[in-house]
Protein backbone atom coordinates (compact mmCIF):
# COMPACT_ATOMS: atom_id res chain seq x y z
CA UNK A 1 0.00 0.00 0.00
CA UNK A 2 1.59 3.31 -1.00
CA UNK A 3 1.30 6.12 1.51
CA UNK A 4 0.56 9.70 0.51
CA UNK A 5 3.80 11.61 1.05
CA UNK A 6 2.04 14.50 2.78
CA UNK A 7 1.00 12.30 5.74
CA UNK A 8 4.41 10.80 6.45
CA UNK A 9 5.22 13.17 9.30
CA UNK A 10 1.83 12.69 10.97
CA UNK A 11 2.10 8.92 10.64
CA UNK A 12 5.61 8.98 12.12
CA UNK A 13 4.46 11.03 15.13
CA UNK A 14 1.69 8.55 15.90
CA UNK A 15 3.86 5.47 15.28
CA UNK A 16 6.13 6.76 18.06
CA UNK A 17 3.21 7.19 20.48
CA UNK A 18 3.19 4.42 23.12
CA UNK A 19 -0.59 4.11 22.86
CA UNK A 20 -0.61 3.26 19.14
CA UNK A 21 -0.07 -0.19 17.67
CA UNK A 22 -0.38 0.61 13.94
CA UNK A 23 -0.85 3.56 11.56
CA UNK A 24 -1.71 3.74 7.85
CA UNK A 25 -1.83 6.95 5.80
CA UNK A 26 -4.48 6.61 3.09
CA UNK A 27 -6.16 8.73 0.44
CA UNK A 28 -9.94 8.58 0.41
CA UNK A 29 -11.93 8.18 -2.81
CA UNK A 30 -12.98 11.83 -2.39
CA UNK A 31 -9.34 12.95 -2.16
CA UNK A 32 -9.32 13.46 1.60
CA UNK A 33 -6.10 12.59 3.41
CA UNK A 34 -6.95 9.95 6.00
CA UNK A 35 -4.80 8.57 8.79
CA UNK A 36 -6.07 5.20 10.08
CA UNK A 37 -4.83 4.36 13.58
CA UNK A 38 -5.10 1.24 15.72
CA UNK A 39 -4.88 2.51 19.30
CA UNK A 40 -3.79 0.79 22.47
CA UNK A 41 -6.60 0.09 24.93
CA UNK A 42 -6.03 3.12 27.17
CA UNK A 43 -5.56 5.71 24.43
CA UNK A 44 -8.48 8.04 23.66
CA UNK A 45 -8.81 8.89 19.96
CA UNK A 46 -9.24 12.60 20.67
CA UNK A 47 -5.94 12.56 22.58
CA UNK A 48 -4.19 11.15 19.51
CA UNK A 49 -5.75 13.90 17.42
CA UNK A 50 -4.61 16.51 19.93
CA UNK A 51 -1.05 15.13 19.91
CA UNK A 52 -0.93 15.46 16.14
CA UNK A 53 -2.37 18.95 16.30
CA UNK A 54 0.40 19.99 18.69
CA UNK A 55 3.29 18.22 16.93
CA UNK A 56 2.67 18.58 13.20
CA UNK A 57 2.59 21.58 10.90
CA UNK A 58 -1.03 22.34 9.90
CA UNK A 59 -0.27 21.54 6.24
CA UNK A 60 0.82 18.03 7.27
CA UNK A 61 -2.30 17.19 9.29
CA UNK A 62 -4.68 14.61 7.86
CA UNK A 63 -8.17 15.73 6.96
CA UNK A 64 -9.52 12.91 9.11
CA UNK A 65 -8.08 10.66 11.82
CA UNK A 66 -9.97 7.37 11.99
CA UNK A 67 -9.53 4.95 14.88
CA UNK A 68 -10.01 1.34 13.78
CA UNK A 69 -9.61 -2.15 15.23
CA UNK A 70 -7.46 -3.28 12.28
CA UNK A 71 -5.90 -1.44 9.37
CA UNK A 72 -7.92 -1.66 6.16
CA UNK A 73 -6.48 -2.46 2.75
CA UNK A 74 -7.74 0.89 1.45
CA UNK A 75 -9.72 3.93 2.58
CA UNK A 76 -12.96 2.75 0.96
CA UNK A 77 -13.52 0.42 3.94
CA UNK A 78 -13.37 3.24 6.51
CA UNK A 79 -16.25 5.08 8.16
CA UNK A 80 -14.79 8.59 8.18
CA UNK A 81 -17.95 10.20 9.54
CA UNK A 82 -18.90 7.93 12.43
CA UNK A 83 -17.67 7.29 15.95
CA UNK A 84 -13.91 6.98 16.10
CA UNK A 85 -13.31 9.58 13.41
CA UNK A 86 -11.91 12.99 14.21
CA UNK A 87 -11.46 15.92 11.88
CA UNK A 88 -8.93 18.71 12.03
CA UNK A 89 -11.27 21.48 10.84
CA UNK A 90 -10.39 24.58 12.78
CA UNK A 91 -13.15 26.97 13.90
CA UNK A 92 -13.74 29.34 10.99
CA UNK A 93 -16.37 31.86 12.10
CA UNK A 94 -16.13 34.38 14.93
CA UNK A 95 -18.78 32.48 16.90
CA UNK A 96 -17.00 29.14 16.38
CA UNK A 97 -13.73 30.74 17.52
CA UNK A 98 -15.38 32.21 20.64
CA UNK A 99 -17.02 28.88 21.48
CA UNK A 100 -13.80 26.95 20.86
CA UNK A 101 -12.04 29.17 23.39
CA UNK A 102 -14.80 28.59 25.97
CA UNK A 103 -14.90 24.84 25.33
CA UNK A 104 -11.10 24.53 25.57
CA UNK A 105 -11.10 26.48 28.83
CA UNK A 106 -13.97 24.48 30.31
CA UNK A 107 -12.69 21.08 29.20
CA UNK A 108 -9.01 21.73 29.91
CA UNK A 109 -7.94 21.27 26.28
CA UNK A 110 -5.37 23.14 24.25
CA UNK A 111 -7.80 23.57 21.35
CA UNK A 112 -11.13 22.34 20.06
CA UNK A 113 -12.04 21.54 16.44
CA UNK A 114 -15.17 22.87 14.78
CA UNK A 115 -16.58 19.36 14.41
CA UNK A 116 -15.86 18.24 17.98
CA UNK A 117 -18.70 16.97 20.15
CA UNK A 118 -18.85 18.17 23.76
CA UNK A 119 -19.48 14.68 25.14
CA UNK A 120 -16.70 13.10 23.04
CA UNK A 121 -14.26 15.58 24.58
CA UNK A 122 -15.11 14.37 28.07
CA UNK A 123 -17.92 16.78 28.84
CA UNK A 124 -20.36 15.80 31.58
CA UNK A 125 -23.24 17.45 33.44
CA UNK A 126 -20.95 19.49 35.69
CA UNK A 127 -18.83 20.83 32.84
CA UNK A 128 -21.97 21.40 30.77
CA UNK A 129 -23.34 23.71 33.48
CA UNK A 130 -20.08 25.66 33.60
CA UNK A 131 -19.82 25.77 29.82
CA UNK A 132 -23.37 27.08 29.48
CA UNK A 133 -22.80 29.74 32.14
CA UNK A 134 -19.64 30.97 30.42
CA UNK A 135 -21.20 30.82 26.96
CA UNK A 136 -24.36 32.65 27.97
CA UNK A 137 -22.38 35.30 29.84
CA UNK A 138 -19.67 35.92 27.25
CA UNK A 139 -21.76 35.57 24.10
CA UNK A 140 -24.95 37.05 25.59
CA UNK A 141 -27.05 34.03 24.67
CA UNK A 142 -29.66 31.89 26.40
CA UNK A 143 -28.45 28.40 25.47
CA UNK A 144 -29.89 25.51 27.44
CA UNK A 145 -28.58 22.05 28.23
CA UNK A 146 -31.00 20.74 25.61
CA UNK A 147 -29.44 23.01 23.00
CA UNK A 148 -25.96 21.77 23.86
CA UNK A 149 -26.95 18.11 23.80
CA UNK A 150 -29.04 18.36 20.63
CA UNK A 151 -26.26 20.01 18.61
CA UNK A 152 -23.75 17.38 17.45
CA UNK A 153 -20.72 19.68 17.25
CA UNK A 154 -19.20 22.99 18.22
CA UNK A 155 -20.09 24.25 14.72
CA UNK A 156 -23.73 23.26 15.26
CA UNK A 157 -23.82 25.08 18.62
CA UNK A 158 -22.30 28.13 16.90
CA UNK A 159 -25.05 27.97 14.27
CA UNK A 160 -27.66 27.95 17.07
CA UNK A 161 -26.05 31.02 18.62
CA UNK A 162 -25.89 32.82 15.27
CA UNK A 163 -29.55 32.02 14.50
CA UNK A 164 -30.64 33.25 17.93
CA UNK A 165 -28.68 36.48 17.47
CA UNK A 166 -30.17 37.02 14.00
CA UNK A 167 -33.74 36.57 15.26
CA UNK A 168 -33.40 38.98 18.19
Amino acid sequence: MSAPVDLDTAAKVLREHPGVTAVAPLRGPDGRRILAVVPGLATAPVDLRDQLWDAVDPAELPDVLVVVDALPADAAALDTEGPGSHTFRRPSTPTEEDLAEIWAETLGRTRVAADDNFLDLGGDSMTAALLLDLTNERLETDLTLGDLLSAPSLAAVAALVDRARASS
